[in-house]
């Protein structure tokens, strides 16, 4: 990360405040519902994912290419994801995941 503030934020991401759940607790949240054997596999896409979007939502306001609203929105799609079982949710992270990637390049 390029400065201390950057650390700051994407720690805020990650673990959430006083006021925000951070990905650490979402990840969790979505997975609930999961079984055993498909949580490993869809926790570790959560993670890589997470980073991505910690590492760019973190950055100054004024060149990052991820908002708030967008998180927001992408939590809510995999909230819903996951309630309809690990298929829709290995598919909304493999959209998510491109979707950010276009975002990034």
């Amino acid at each position: 990360m390029a400065n201390k503030d950057q650390k700051e934020w994407y720690k805020k991401f990650y673990e959430g405040t006083f006021l925000v759940k951070g990905w650490k607790s979402r990840i969790n949240d979505i997975l609930r519902g999961v079984s055993p054997e498909d949580k490993g596999e869809m926790g570790e896409l959560l993670e890589t994912l997470g980073k991505k979007i910690g590492m760019e939502w973190a950055k100054d306001n004024a060149v990052r290419k991820i908002d708030t609203a967008q998180l927001q929105q992408w939590g809510k799609d995999l909230q819903d994801a996951s309630k309809k079982g690990p298929e829709a949710l290995a598919g909304r992270i493999q959209k998510l995941n491109a979707e950010v990637d276009k975002k990034l390049a």
